[in-house]
């Protein structure tokens, strides 16, 4: 029964949740989760956080988003978008005739996707992902034109590195879409442009929401949701942890390139002076080094020409092709993507959720890296508000029985002693959105990260749940089901394909 309908419903209503059931599709490495508030038997409340995959195809999205049409009635309390990745967002545009069956009654953002933000940093932040994404995109097509231009053997390792970048493209940019043929922009990802215009026509109440800042809900008297993030200060945002000590410690690094971004955005741009490293007197073109160039130029300048012509003369010949660059300064689009990646999700809209007043807490932090974690410590007006003192944030960690783990178990998104360290409640349970079956191959080395996993599974006692994990929990997780069936479960269709996994948080 819908919390909008029946005298039950709006008892429930004023009534005290009682159990909480936490749906993850699995849908592909990315997260749809759909979170039901229960007061006794009677629904209250049901809120949808994300829809997104690694999965390109909608067509292949598209059982598991009928299943959750029909599991939320036609109806979705709140919304909650976290941030602008294709794995949280695109299941809007792929299946976006769900969404247009959908009634819903209001959406959360972050503060970072506000279109007025006063204080202007919001624009500022999408102005900066918008460069960064123009240049990403340039990069991409020149390193896919060098590699049809190398000869055979010596574009290896421009394929390799292409697949790399290929994986951070994916969640980062746009690569086509089900609604519309006009040129592609780089301003917002399609997914989320589809669900910000849906919710604009219907004229659905849409909040953006800034971290300190606590929201209680008339459907749920004494839930509390607590804004963690994303941080006020861009400092954090663009912030990585250390590794080995904030964060888990990472299977393999890629060093930092000094390519600027401008040189990116410029590329096959006319040449500026101001692009230049010297001043533009001493610029030298074709005609300042043939022949005719040089006997007209001045006496004392006539030497320093012929010079640079025998320079130039040597390494165009094809023996000096080994000392060719056109390969090697693209690489600093590998830094620019992981750059944007961890710049977009310590955007993440964080949330404890808090289930009356000392109660047991849900965190959703969406894919929030380090930067962000670490900024949750530092929200002044919560400083002393928790349990004996603590800051409320430490005391939110302290009594969560719910985490969805952030950005699919990799060493950075959960840190170590401002994150997990902190978890000490014992009825601890995670459920984490990753699937070796379906995610880049690239991926693989550093998702799952195996110590924060096996922390994680120590923690909770064994309820941790991971999208597909017969390969990395032994028992599995679908095990757990025999053991705890009032408390988790797992449906699979006709076609043996896990729909969901569900867990209830009961209080």
């Amino acid at each position: 029964m819908n919390s909008v309908n029946g005298t039950a419903t709006s008892l429930a209503a004023r009534t005290a949740t009682t159990r909480v059931d936490v749906r993850m599709y699995c849908l592909g490495t990315g997260d749809c989760f759909v979170l039901k508030f229960y007061a006794g038997d009677a629904e209250q409340f049901t809120i949808l956080v994300d829809c997104g995959s690694c999965v390109r195809d909608g067509e292949k999205l598209r059982p598991y988003l009928n299943d959750l049409r029909e599991y939320v009635g036609g109806q979705i309390d709140l919304l909650i978008v976290t941030h602008e990745h294709n794995d949280h967002v695109n299941g809007f545009d792929r299946c976006h005739n769900v969404f247009e069956g959908l009634t819903i009654k209001q959406a959360w953002f972050a503060w970072t996707e506000n279109p007025n933000d006063p204080t202007g940093q919001a624009q500022e932040l999408l102005n900066k992902r918008q460069k960064m994404r123009v240049g990403l995109r340039k990069a991409l097509k020149q390193v896919r034109k060098n590699i049809r231009q190398n000869p055979p053997g010596r574009g290896r390792p421009l394929d390799a590195f292409m697949s790399g970048l290929d994986t951070l493209s994916f969640v980062n940019l746009d690569e086509g879409n089900n609604l519309s043929t006009k040129k592609k922009s780089d301003q917002e990802l399609m997914g989320m442009k589809v669900i910000k215009d849906l919710l604009r026509r219907r004229g659905v109440e849409t909040r953006y929401l800034h971290p300190g800042h606590s929201v209680a809900l008339p459907e749920l008297p004494g839930v509390n949701f607590h804004v963690l993030g994303p941080p006020l200060d861009k400092k954090y945002i663009y912030k990585n942890g250390k590794e080995g000590r904030d964060v888990y410690k990472r299977h393999f690094s890629i060093g930092d390139s000094l390519m600027a971004l401008d040189s990116l955005l410029e590329l096959n741009h006319e040449l500026r002076d101001a692009d230049l490293p010297f001043n533009p007197e001493f610029v030298l073109n074709e005609f300042d080094l043939d022949d005719t160039g040089i006997r007209h130029a001045p006496a004392d300048w006539q030497r320093y020409l012929r010079q640079a012509k025998a320079l130039v003369d040597r390494y165009h010949h094809p023996r000096c092709a080994w000392r060719s660059i056109e390969d090697e300064w693209l690489f600093a689009a590998g830094s620019l993507a992981i750059r944007l990646n961890s710049h977009i999700n310590n955007t993440s809209l964080a949330l404890g959720v808090e289930l009356g007043a000392g109660g047991p807490v849900l965190l959703l932090p969406g894919d929030a890296e380090f930067g962000s974690w670490e900024s949750w410590h530092m929200i002044e007006q919560w400083e002393g508000l928790g349990a004996g003192g603590k800051h409320l944030v430490e005391d939110l960690l302290n009594r969560t029985v719910f985490y969805k783990v952030a950005h699919h178990l990799s060493y950075n998104g959960t840190p170590l002693a401002k994150g997990v360290q902190m978890m000490t409640s014992p009825e601890l349970a995670v459920m984490a959105s990753l699937d070796l079956n379906r995610i880049a191959e690239r991926w693989k080395s550093t998702m799952p990260n195996k110590e924060l996993l096996a922390e994680l599974m120590r923690r909770s006692q064994g309820r941790c749940f991971v999208m597909e994990d017969a390969a990395l929990l032994s028992p599995s997780s679908d095990a757990l089901a025999q053991s705890m069936p009032d408390r988790y479960c797992v449906k699979t269709d006709s076609d043996k394909r896990t729909l969901y996994k569900q867990y209830s948080v009961v209080l």
